[in-house]
């Protein structure tokens, strides 16, 4: 019988064992190859952190790109920029601003093109952006995106390139400029600004548009009252309820200057701090903001003028106060909200905190410069607002208060006089030569220091008359100077001075405001306010307060407001608060 031969060494196959090995080394490999590709160090996510920092790479380095090429432009008259269709500049944008518009109830991302993001033209929709300091990110954020308000990044707003002539008593005509030029969209060519020129005849281009040898085609000016908190959240710069304190300080490193509504404004912070914070946004905090290709600084007395002027204009409304605050005992203020309402639709009145006031209500816009949503609040009233303008008078104010609280090396003055790598960022007014040599003449008593005049018991009329003879010189200066609200659109200005009263409480005379040395003589006189058009005060301070205040406090009420101007209290650190201004 034949056998066939088997040869089993030949057979394929595998045993259980080996297949069992098989599987785990295959299910080892496969869990080494999924780890390489995910988890916080593996390929695909490092693939798209990679991705990410090379758009991130790219847009900053088109930001500065860009930013070179601005400043060519910037020197270089050119009509880039202007939309022919509305007539006025559009938005000059920089890495880390966000094209929004309010859809009603919420603000919504929206594109450059949108044809709905601005219209400054009869709508008086001006338009604005956020910062990317908030929940969204420029170039991540999608067009579209609702934005509650707990997710707003800092909020700034465009005022677009502008000639202006005053127009009778509370109008200003406005012609909307093309580019950095000082050319209208019909070719029209506007003067600029010259102490000889008369404004109530010729029109000129608003100084707030030039920045030192740059010409902007326009400026984004912080849609609110900065405002700020520590690391726990808390709201800093604001009094307590129990003292005129402050009640929580600023952190370095954490706080830093945001724009934003319904916030408490910052306060108790220096004119040189102000300014300090301004610069850091798009300076050494601009990551925090996502932003690239911009600069920052304290908004000036002719860029406040700027957003001031547009209100009086047909492209803007004038608004009314934010009066939200609350009074302790008649001592000190605190809670003042940024983006508030006045007391009604016709009572500027203070009054506390309360809900229905707020900057998206029918009573809050009232508060906006253009009397809807998409305007400037809190410059007239809520905190008082430095502006970075000062007295050229050499006064020792102008250095201890004129510098950085948070940073001891970063000084604006020295002996008096404002450092030349700053002098773009100021306003600088003359004062007359009596103030400047700090020698005053006085008839019987010969030559007195300022600091002999302002005492308080010397009251009698010699003394007021020199306190008003340099108050005026201050006034007359200043108004050389255009577009700021001095002298243009004011009647008068009432100067600062110590009176008798009929009984002097603690062997010490109060101050009051003035508009004739005689009055202010006088025994229990009444104090006389200088107006602006509507009604704003015009209070023009001495020597020790160089520095000058805008907007006017909620306790002013009708008498804050945009056209507001004051020397008084703008080196004090408890009452005053401050916006910012980024330049693209």
């Amino acid at each position: 019988m034949y056998y066939q031969k088997k040869n089993f060494k030949e057979t394929k196959g595998i045993t259980l064992i080996a297949l069992v090995l098989t599987i785990i080394i295959l299910l080892i490999l496969a869990g080494v190859t999924i780890s390489a590709l995910s988890g916080d160090n593996g390929i695909l996510n490092n693939a798209t952190k990679a991705k990410e920092e090379t758009e991130k790479a790219s847009r900053e380095e088109n930001a500065i790109l860009q930013g070179l090429l601005d400043e060519m432009d910037n020197i270089n008259p050119s009509t880039d920029g202007f939309n022919e269709a509305k007539n006025v500049n559009s938005p000059k944008l920089s890495q880390g601003m966000i094209p929004i518009k309010y859809n009603g109830s919420n603000w919504v991302v929206c594109a450059e093109d949108d044809d709905d993001w601005y219209s400054y033209d009869n709508n008086k929709k001006w338009a604005n952006v956020m910062l990317s300091d908030g929940k969204y990110k420029e170039g991540q954020v999608q067009v579209g995106q609702v934005v509650e308000e707990n997710e707003l990044g800092s909020m700034y707003v465009w005022i677009p390139r502008y000639a202006y002539k005053i127009n009778g008593t509370n109008s200003i005509d406005v012609t909307f400029l093309a580019g950095n030029t000082n050319r209208d969209g019909a070719g029209t060519e506007y003067a600029k600004e010259s102490a000889e020129v008369d404004t109530t005849t010729t029109k000129i281009v608003h100084p707030g548009f030039t920045l030192g040898n740059r010409e902007l085609r326009g400026i984004w000016v912080a849609k609110f009252e900065a405002s700020g908190t520590d690391s726990n959240g808390n709201a800093v710069g604001n009094a307590s309820a129990d003292s005129g304190s402050q009640k929580y300080a600023p952190v370095s490193g954490v706080t830093i200057a945001k724009s934003l509504p319904n916030k408490i404004s910052w306060r108790h912070i220096t004119i040189g701090e102000s300014e300090y914070q301004s610069m850091l946004i798009a300076g050494d905090n601009k990551d925090k903001y996502g932003l690239n290709g911009a600069s920052s600084h304290l908004i000036k007395n002719n860029e406040w003028g700027a957003v001031a002027y547009l209100c009086y204009s047909s492209y803007g409304t004038v608004p009314k106060t934010n009066s939200c605050g609350t009074l302790v005992q008649d001592s000190h203020w605190y809670d003042l909200y940024t983006g508030q309402g006045p007391k009604t639709s016709t009572n500027e009145g203070w009054y506390s905190y309360e809900e229905g006031h707020g900057y998206n209500t029918t009573i809050g816009m009232l508060s906006s410069t253009t009397g809807n949503i998409t305007g400037v609040y809190d410059m007239a009233g809520g905190a008082y607002e430095r502006v970075a303008g000062y007295l050229d008078n050499g006064n020792g104010n102008l250095n201890t208060y004129g510098k950085s609280t948070s940073n001891s090396s970063i000084k604006y003055f020295e002996s008096g006089t404002l450092k030349s790598e700053y002098k773009d960022l100021w306003n600088s007014y003359e004062v007359s030569e009596e103030e400047k040599t700090n020698k005053i003449q006085i008839e019987g008593e010969g030559t007195l220091t300022q600091s002999q005049l302002w005492n308080w018991n010397k009251n009698d009329l010699k003394y007021q008359e020199a306190r008003k003879r340099l108050t005026q010189a201050i006034y007359e200066n200043m108004a050389v100077h255009k577009g700021i609200g001095i002298n243009e659109v004011s009647t008068g200005f009432s100067f600062y001075a110590p009176y008798k009263p009929a009984e002097t409480a603690k062997n010490q005379a109060p101050w009051g405001w003035f508009k004739n040395p005689e009055t202010a003589a006088k025994n229990n006189p009444s104090q006389e306010y200088g107006k602006a058009w509507s009604n704003d005060n015009m209070l023009i301070g001495h020597a020790s307060v160089p520095f000058v205040v805008r907007g006017g406090g909620c306790s002013d009420g009708s008498g804050a407001g945009v056209l507001y101007a004051g020397i008084t209290g703008g080196y004090a650190s408890n009452n005053s608060g401050f916006r910012a201004v980024l330049v693209v």
